[in-house]
């Protein structure tokens, strides 16, 4: 039984980071296209300095709360409605991976 929980917690963790990452990309959708801009190109920077933003800076969720809600080079506030998109997508991923 304790490898069904272990297994059926994996999958609701993987469900969660899913979604996350979902959240995280319509985040940058709902940011790009309304100015026109591509998805795809270019990586994702500072909206205020400019600065790339570093892979291990990117990561939905835990990079906002690790950042506090900053930009690492000039400590300008990410919009909390990024960070709202990402858990909402992890929530909505969590809560589907339950159903399976």
């Amino acid at each position: 039984m304790p490898d069904v929980m272990l297994l059926r917690g994996s999958v609701i963790l993987l469900g969660a980071a899913f979604g996350a990452a979902c959240g995280s990309f319509a985040a940058l959708v709902v940011d790009r296209v309304p100015q026109g801009g591509s998805i795809l190109h270019p990586p994702s920077t500072c909206a205020s300095c400019g600065a790339r933003i570093a892979v291990y800076d990117n990561i939905p969720i835990i990079s906002w709360l690790v950042l506090r809600g900053r930009c690492r080079r000039c400590a300008t506030a990410i919009p909390v409605s990024l960070f709202a998109l990402e858990v909402v997508g992890a929530l909505a991923g969590a809560c589907v991976a339950t159903w399976f």
